[in-house]
C-alpha cells in the first residue's frame, strides 16, 4: 500500500543523514512522514529506504509515484 495524502499537493522535501528510514503508509504515526509503529499488525507496513550519504530527498505524498517512497513527479509537480 502506498502512502497517500492527495490534499498535500506537494512532495515532502527533507534533508536526511545517511541511514535506513521507514516511511509511514498508514497515516497513524505521530512522527510523520516516518513510521513510529502505530500501524500495529495491520496491512499498512512501512516502506524502508536507505541513504548512503546525507542528501535532500522528495518523499511522495500523493501515492502515485512508481518509485515509492520517493516522488517521481507522477503527480505533475516539477521537482527542482
Amino acid at each position: 500500500m502506498s502512502p497517500s495524502n492527495n490534499d498535500a499537493g506537494m512532495p515532502i522535501a527533507i534533508t536526511l543523514d545517511a541511514g535506513t528510514y521507514f516511511r509511514c503508509t498508514c497515516g497513524k504515526s505521530q512522527s510523520l512522514p516516518f513510521c513510529d509503529g502505530s500501524h500495529g499488525s495491520g496491512q499498512h507496513l512501512p516502506l524502508s529506504f536507505t541513504l548512503d550519504q546525507r542528501q535532500k530527498v522528495y518523499l511522495c505524498s500523493c501515492g502515485k509515484s512508481a518509485s515509492q517512497p520517493f516522488c517521481d513527479q507522477s503527480c505533475g509537480v516539477a521537482l527542482p
